[in-house]
């Protein structure tokens, strides 16, 4: 059982692959703006989303501790990124507990408690390991690099 070389599949990645870099990424975007036009026809409960977005998220920075207490360092992580995330997670948080109370506020309070401990973990388990001069969002403050202006 082998691949069939003539499948109508393998001729159009066959196809896509041929394209330049610009055509492949207008093809990319169309491709996804058609997924978010029939999940917006299709779909008319979009609760499970956010639940599994919110589920996403703690199951990521889970991967990240993992990764932080098995390698020891925190090398190429962004200690402000993780300080912004915490906020917004915190400000959601008191958002949910407030209009909702279901399970998003459990999901957002997770969240929140994991992202705090890889802030914790960043600031005094693997302090030696921050070289805060690579934080991209310090070197902006600092002056020492240009800000985007976007």
């Amino acid at each position: 059982m082998g691949k069939k070389r003539n499948a109508p599949l393998n001729k159009l990645f066959a196809w896509v692959r041929r394209q330049s870099a610009k055509v492949n990424a207008f093809l990319a975007a169309a491709l996804c703006l058609c997924a978010l036009v029939a999940l917006k026809l299709l779909i008319h409960d979009h609760n499970h989303f956010f639940v599994a977005s919110e589920a996403i998220h703690f199951a990521g920075i889970l991967v990240l501790i993992y990764k932080l207490s098995t390698r020891k360092t925190c090398s190429g992580l962004s200690l402000k990124t993780q300080e912004l995330t915490a906020v917004f997670l915190a400000a959601r948080l008191c958002c949910s507990v407030f209009m909702e109370g279901d399970i998003h506020t459990v999901l957002d309070f997770v969240t929140l408690v994991s992202t705090l401990w890889v802030i914790y973990m960043i600031r005094f388990k693997l302090k030696s390991t921050y070289i805060s001069e690579l934080d991209t969002y310090a070197l902006v403050l600092c002056g020492k690099i240009k800000s985007s202006p976007f």
